[in-house]
C-alpha cells in the first residue's frame, strides 16, 4: 500500500512538473526571413498542397486543420491583396504541374504573386523511454515549406523549409494542439 502512494505521488509529481518548450527553424534557400519584408506582393493567391509522410494518420483531419489555420493566418495578409472567394485555393497537387504553367494561369488571371504551401506534418508526437527513471515526452509538430513566386518574372521571391516544435519532458499533447504550432509559425514567416 506504501509504495502505491509513492509511485501515485510520483506520476503527480511528474505530470505537474513536466515543461514545453518551443523551436522554431526556418531553413531558407531565397528571399528574405519573412514573406513581407519585401514589396507590396499585389494580388495573391494561396495554392495549398500536402505532401504526408505514407503512414500519416488521419490526413484528411490533418488537411482541414491545416486549410483552415491557412485562412486564419493570411485573413489579415499585410502585403498584398488576397480575394476572399478565389484567394486561397484548395488542397491539390498543385507541384505537379510545371511552374511555368502556373506561372502563366495565374498571370492571365491578373495574379500578381503565387504563394505554395506544402504541408508535411502536423501532428502530435510521443517518445517513451523504458529506463531508469521511466521517462516519456511529448510534442506538437508543424513542418511546411512554402515558395513564394513572381507571376511576372517567374522569381522565386522566397524558398524556405519551416519548422515549429512545441513540447518536452512528461508533456501528453493532442493532435488539436498542433493548430497552434502552425498557426504561430505561419504568422512569423508573414512578418506580422
Amino acid at each position: 500500500m506504501n509504495n502505491s502512494k509513492i509511485i501515485s505521488c510520483l506520476i503527480v509529481f511528474a505530470l505537474i512538473s513536466g515543461c514545453a518548450a518551443t523551436s522554431m527553424n526556418v531553413y531558407k534557400a531565397s528571399g528574405n526571413k519573412n514573406i513581407c519584408s519585401s514589396a507590396d506582393l499585389g494580388k495573391v493567391v494561396l495554392l495549398p498542397e500536402s505532401a504526408w509522410r505514407y503512414d500519416q494518420k488521419e490526413p484528411e483531419k490533418r488537411q482541414v486543420m491545416a486549410f483552415d489555420e491557412i485562412k486564419n493566418a493570411f485573413s489579415s495578409f499585410p502585403c498584398g491583396s488576397i480575394s476572399k472567394e478565389n484567394g486561397i485555393k484548395e488542397f491539390s497537387n498543385w507541384s505537379s504541374k510545371p511552374e511555368s504553367e502556373l506561372l502563366n494561369q495565374f498571370y492571365s488571371e491578373g495574379v500578381d504573386t503565387i504563394i505554395l504551401i506544402r504541408m508535411e506534418e502536423l501532428t502530435p508526437r510521443i517518445n517513451i523511454t523504458f529506463s531508469l527513471p521511466f521517462l516519456w515526452s511529448g510534442t506538437n509538430e508543424a513542418d511546411f515549406r512554402v515558395r513564394v513566386l513572381s507571376t511576372k518574372t517567374g522569381t522565386a521571391l522566397n524558398d524556405m523549409r519551416v519548422k515549429r516544435v512545441t513540447g518536452g519532458p512528461f508533456n501528453i499533447r493532442p493532435a488539436e494542439w498542433s493548430r497552434e504550432e502552425l498557426r504561430s509559425a505561419l504568422k512569423e514567416i508573414i512578418g506580422e
